[in-house]
């Protein structure tokens, strides 16, 4: 199918593999040569092009500034599109690196969708073993212990133990809420003004390698944003209960004290 170029969008974080300017030259004589590529692959939503497998290709026809470009069209939105260019290149074109690799697996474990797949499917879709899949995953959660947790209020005490003030552990929790707004706020602040940069780089028509490497940028944050939102929902959560099982304590506590004052009349 012949599509508008320029109607494809590539900002949907779906590139999985750092850009060579190298292969992206060669493309373009090769092109300037006569040779006729295969198409690239992109998924639709009804509203977008989202790019899944063919960046070289893309930039190369963009180079010789062409409008129009033979691409195959599945149904399916940007994630869909990230998907399949994760397991693009495996046997063909120009083949994942191992640090592309091994970012694509991080990725995958690290989604909240994707991370339910086995290791054995993570590993043949992107090209490694289900034994670096299984490392990597190992690796993330050792990881995320060493880091420190937010105060559990509904940890149960040693009995050797005082009791913990579940006053002062809610204020922690609080306290942590409220830093990670103002993380989630600057994340927010730092992707606007990168996507300000990023509009104002294609009005000016700069080199579309640089235009990736801010787009590269963009999606690190928006992951970062997505998982800093997730914590925020964790701890607002463990806010809520407390604040669920302190109203219920204040009843029983009301009904106790009714109970005693009718025991002393």
């Amino acid at each position: 199918m012949i599509i508008d170029i320029n109607k494809i969008r590539i900002d949907g974080g779906t590139q999985s593999r750092e850009m060579n300017k190298g292969i992206v030259e060669q493309f373009y004589q090769d092109m300037h040569n006569g040779d006729v590529f295969p198409p690239i692959i992109v998924f639709s939503d009804g509203h977008h092009y989202w790019l899944g497998d063919g960046f070289h290709r893309y930039f190369a026809t963009k180079r010789m500034e062409k409008l129009t470009i033979e691409a195959d069209v599945y149904d399916g939105t940007a994630r869909d599109a990230e998907w399949y260019g994760m397991g693009a290149n495996k046997e063909h074109g120009l083949r994942p690196s191992s640090a592309d690799k091994r970012k694509m697996v991080i990725r995958i474990v690290s989604d909240i969708e994707w991370q339910e797949k086995s290791d054995r499917v993570i590993g043949q879709h992107v090209g490694v073993s289900h034994m670096l899949v299984f490392n990597i995953r190992k690796e993330l959660k050792e990881a995320k212990k060493k880091k420190p947790e937010n105060v559990n209020i509904y940890t149960k005490q040693e009995p050797d133990q005082p009791p913990a003030d579940p006053v002062a552990e809610f204020n922690d929790d609080e306290l942590a809420r409220e830093k990670m707004v103002a993380s989630i706020k600057i994340l927010r602040e730092e992707n606007e003004q990168l996507q300000d940069q990023l509009t104002v780089a294609q009005a000016a028509s700069i080199d579309d390698i640089q235009k990736q490497k801010a787009e590269s940028v963009i999606k690190d944050l928006r992951a970062q944003l997505r998982a800093a939102e997730i914590e925020l929902k964790e701890i607002t959560v463990s806010r809520d209960m407390y604040q669920r099982e302190n109203g219920e304590l204040k009843k029983q506590v009301a009904s106790l004290l009714k109970k005693l004052k009718k025991l002393e009349g």
